[in-house]
């Protein structure tokens, strides 16, 4: 294999969180490399989410880069921050040259007689022996329920994917239709702009409340990465990871003690008959994403929010009407209904062979059965991104170099039928859940899997 200096050697997919870490590890390992991105600019989902209180619900600090890690005295960024993040580690680390922005991926094509991947855009082709996939697993197109009558309702519907935060609703009345993480984001900042905000759930969802502030021990850790000591941010990020893997599989396996500290934390806010009506689902805890508030225990005291938990039934002119007969006045129906899965946004080829991505088995997290030389390194479901994403990217660099130094041309993992055990079951999985990719050879905790499964062993690919 060898390293040409007026081509790249690595095509990655895409200039976000993903995509701009593979940057600066290719980059550091002297691996040329391009970065094809569909937008204008870089940050992908913290680009082209701009909804009121967009924000990562990890710790930043174990969500930022490991090689640059985000100081702050909040947990928790807004997507305006983590935007002007990226751009300044891009800009740092020399990686804003190598993007090629405006510049969609329609097709990827390896060649197995020159063990090359081709790989067709709306801009031309690029070529390169490995193919390195940042698109990350959320579609653009947001999902958009069918409602009744929804087209004789004289307001207006807006998807929080189409949603402008600098938008006002000064003497509006605004229903914020959701349960999820976007829209326990998003109502405590729209409850400043609007009139009245009903917070509209089909179903009660998890939620727990934080201050935002962080804690002595963060700061501690934090402070002392200012002095120039590396050593305690780094156990941090460990730490947090730990305690979030903890956190999951006791909930998981202690389902009654997880009710009952949810139950405890909004007690005090809510009356009973709310907290069984708005705050108790039907699922145990962490059998889907917890969401995280910041402010939404002020709003419901003070009334700038109301919560309702029913399906709809209808829209009327002026309204909605909910299973049951409750109607709830409306200007404004903005949807906080998140978005389809879709792990790959272009089709891929082994020579004239196109390939069935549905029920694809995924080695650690990283490479699909039965693809050569293409890497796809995916986070953990119940943690921040980059805890897995990062290791992963390492070991795909690790596995570069392996083959640079014994002049191997192609790398893959068999294609294997396994079952489906996905970490968490939203309703976005359960609606791809006969297509998705299976994961195998890992726990999906990061605390164990950047210890024991991101080892590099030449003996478990195929190399040739």
């Amino acid at each position: 294999m060898i390293f040409a200096a007026h081509e790249s050697c690595v095509i990655v997919i895409g200039a976000g969180m993903t995509g701009i870490g593979a940057g600066y590890y290719l980059g550091a390992a002297g691996i040329s490399y391009t970065i094809l991105e569909a937008n204008e600019d870089l940050g992908g989902v913290w680009n082209t989410h701009r909804w009121h209180g967009v924000r990562c619900d990890s710790d930043f600090i174990k969500y930022s880069f490991s090689f640059r890690p985000y100081l702050s005295p909040h947990c928790l960024q807004s997507g305006a921050t983590i935007r002007n993040y990226l751009r300044d580690v891009a800009q740092e680390f020399s990686i804003t040259p190598q993007i090629r922005f405006n510049t969609r991926v329609l097709k990827a094509v390896f060649d197995p007689a020159k063990h090359r991947w081709v790989v067709h855009t709306d801009r031309g082709t690029f070529s390169a022996q490995f193919l390195f996939n940042g698109n990350g697993y959320f579609s653009e197109e947001p999902y958009i329920p069918v409602f009744r009558d929804s087209a004789k309702f004289k307001g207006e519907i807006i998807h929080t994917s189409n949603l402008d935060g600098s938008r006002t609703f000064e003497g509006k009345k605004v229903v914020l239709v959701g349960s999820g993480s976007t829209s326990i984001c998003c109502a405590p900042e729209l409850a400043k702009t609007a009139q009245s905000l009903v917070l509209l759930q089909r179903s009660p969802s998890y939620i727990y409340e934080i201050t935002n502030r962080a804690g002595p021990l963060i700061l501690l850790c934090q402070n002392l990465y200012r002095l120039g000591l590396r050593a305690p941010v780094r156990w941090l990020r460990s730490y947090l990871q730990f305690r979030d893997d903890v956190i999951f599989v006791g909930f998981r396996r202690f389902p009654l003690l997880a009710r009952r500290f949810f139950r405890r934390h909004w007690e005090t806010t809510v009356g009973e008959d709310e907290l069984r009506a708005h705050f108790s689902p039907s699922y145990d805890p962490w059998e889907q994403r917890i969401a995280v508030a910041i402010g939404l225990k002020e709003k419901l005291r003070d009334g700038a929010i109301t919560i309702k938990t029913a399906p709809i039934e209808r829209f009327t002119g002026t309204s909605i009407v909910l299973t049951g007969g409750d109607s709830i006045d409306c200007d404004v129906c903005i949807l906080a209904t998140g978005l389809n899965l879709r792990f790959f946004s272009f089709d891929v080829y082994v020579g004239d062979a196109k390939i069935a991505l549905a029920r694809i088995n995924f080695y650690k997290g990283l490479l699909l059965g039965g693809i050569p030389n293409y890497f796809h390194p995916m986070g953990s479901w119940h943690s921040a991104w980059t805890q897995r994403c990062e290791p992963l990217t390492r070991l795909a660099v690790r596995i570069m170099m392996h083959m640079k130094s014994r002049n191997l041309a192609v790398v893959s993992v068999p294609r294997r039928d396994i079952e489906c055990r996905p970490g968490i079951t939203p309703n976005y999985v359960i609606r791809t859940l006969a297509t998705i990719p299976r994961l195998e050879g890992t726990t999906n905790l990061p605390s164990i899997d950047n210890i024991f499964c991101t080892r590099f062993r030449a003996a478990a690919y195929h190399f040739s």
